[in-house]
């Protein structure tokens, strides 16, 4: 076996044991609560668990200031592309984003396990559609 063999082989198990060192069962519970909500599944984006240490929820989020919600809002709704900011259809989709945004935080903070949740945005869905943050 050649050396760069063995590189790859120490690379793939050393990821895979971090990857199971750090799985953690009951963000996959969490992640089917917020899918089981039918307001927050047919929404564009969906809000995910990431994590969850000592009571701390890290979620997913297209809300940041790396980002304007105006950019968010042209790829869910390419309607309002072109739209003014001040325009009530885009008013309108800025709320509803807030609110699903809140509707899903209160979901995950009803559970006994969670004290607190912490937002982090979500660079790969952005990513996936050719917006790529620092």
């Amino acid at each position: 076996m050649s050396k760069y063999n063995l590189f790859l082989i120490t690379i793939v198990v050393a990821f895979i044991g971090n990857w199971i060192w750090n799985y953690n069962p009951r963000v996959g519970e969490l992640n089917d609560l917020l899918s089981e909500d039918v307001e927050l599944a047919n929404y564009p984006y969906q809000f995910t668990v990431i994590e969850l240490k000592d009571g701390n929820a890290i979620m997913s989020s297209p809300r940041s200031a790396q980002v304007s919600v105006l950019k968010f809002l042209s790829i869910v709704k390419p309607e309002l592309r072109h739209k003014d900011s001040d325009s009530p259809e885009v008013i309108a989709a800025q709320k509803e984003l807030a609110n699903l945004q809140s509707k899903a935080k209160k979901f995950i903070l009803m559970q006994a396990d969670v004290n607190r949740v912490n937002w982090q945005i979500d660079k790969s869905w952005f990513a996936s559609y050719g917006v790529y943050l620092d």
